[in-house]
């Protein structure tokens, strides 16, 4: 897997495809290979580049807390050493905070820009349930066996259909994720990004097309906040996967493929 360096960040990416680019930012602490279903059908139409975040996969894990602005300034960087003027951006949770600042600070670098399972942060945005939070921190107690902590976060995830229905699906996603277990100093920096990000205010600057999507099932991203950034996003468009949770893409994968392929082709 190819690396760039980004100032004191060694980036790791891949490229598939041929076409306008696209990259594709993935959450907290996802790795490029989360993206397997999306990059199969998207390059067939796109340049595709993905890339682990800084804190995961084979991207540096800093020593120092970083910004959800450092994490964009990465995929900034990241576009300048491919040669890449500007790209389509799709981001995913964490993703969709970064693709966010890039399309605030960078506009002239975001082409188009698809909100995926995401928030625009702050006291005004809709939190997980009680319950969810209950879980949540019980999975992040560090004595939790990883595949323990793995399965107790799954009904969070994914919604009750595809669980039911794509077993198969379900279990490879229980490997990938131990296998991609991340270092909790990463963890936790990815996490601390995340825990001070609010730009509600400045929706209204955005100024590239916006697609913003969610599962209407979704109990990690309640998707109330989809609708909060389709309605402050100056002509921002909402597509709404039904039975579909946190997860939507990993799910329902031809209707995202789909959706974000003529959103980006429009």
């Amino acid at each position: 897997m190819p690396t760039v360096k980004i100032k004191d960040i060694e980036l790791a990416y891949s490229e598939h495809g041929d076409g306008e680019p696209l990259l594709l930012i993935g959450g907290y602490s996802m790795v490029q290979e989360s993206w397997r279903a999306q990059v199969g059908g998207l390059a067939k139409s796109f340049r595709v580049i993905t890339f682990d975040n800084r804190g995961v996969g084979g991207t540096t894990i800093p020593d120092e807390p970083f910004t959800v602005a450092d994490l964009a300034g990465d995929a900034i960087g990241l576009m300048d050493s491919l040669g890449i003027e500007s790209a389509f951006v799709f981001g995913v949770s964490m993703g969709g905070l970064i693709t966010q600042v890039m399309a605030l600070d960078h506009p002239r670098r975001v082409r188009k820009a698809v909100l995926g399972c995401t928030t625009h942060g702050g006291r005004f945005a809709v939190q997980p349930a009680k319950e969810v939070m209950a879980v949540l921190g019980k999975a992040a107690d560090p004595t939790v066996p990883v595949e323990e902590s793995v399965r107790m976060r799954l009904p969070i995830v994914f919604a009750d259909r595809f669980m039911r229905e794509k077993p198969a699906e379900l279990e490879e996603y229980v490997r990938a994720s131990v296998r991609n277990w991340p270092d909790p100093k990463g963890a936790a920096g990815q996490f601390g990004a995340m825990s001070v990000f609010n730009v509600k205010k400045r929706l209204g600057d955005i100024s590239c097309p916006v697609l913003v999507v969610t599962g209407d099932e979704d109990r990690m991203m309640p998707p109330e906040n989809s609708t909060l950034l389709a309605e402050g996003i100056p002509g921002a468009e909402l597509h709404v996967i039904a039975g579909a949770g946190h997860s939507f893409f990993i799910e329902e994968p031809e209707e995202t493929n789909r959706v974000v392929t003529e959103f980006f082709k429009k």
